[in-house]
């Protein structure tokens, strides 16, 4: 199993719960782009956004 899925055996698997590993991903992608373009992230959470603001932030219009 890759380290950064990697659960402790005390937690209960559940579908639905947030994983650490893959919030501090999201943070470091997201920084990471806003740092390379200059733009700002979107106000809203990830999940609540529609498909056009999610490609508004990472479409890279340099190419």
């Amino acid at each position: 199993m890759p380290l950064l899925t990697a659960r402790p055996s005390s937690m209960a698997y559940r579908s639905d719960a947030p994983c650490p590993a893959d919030e501090h991903l999201l943070v470091t992608l997201v920084t990471t782009w806003v740092l390379a373009t200059g733009r700002r992230p979107p106000a809203a959470r990830p999940g609540d956004l529609t498909a056009e603001e999610l490609i508004e932030f990472w479409a890279d219009d340099r190419l």
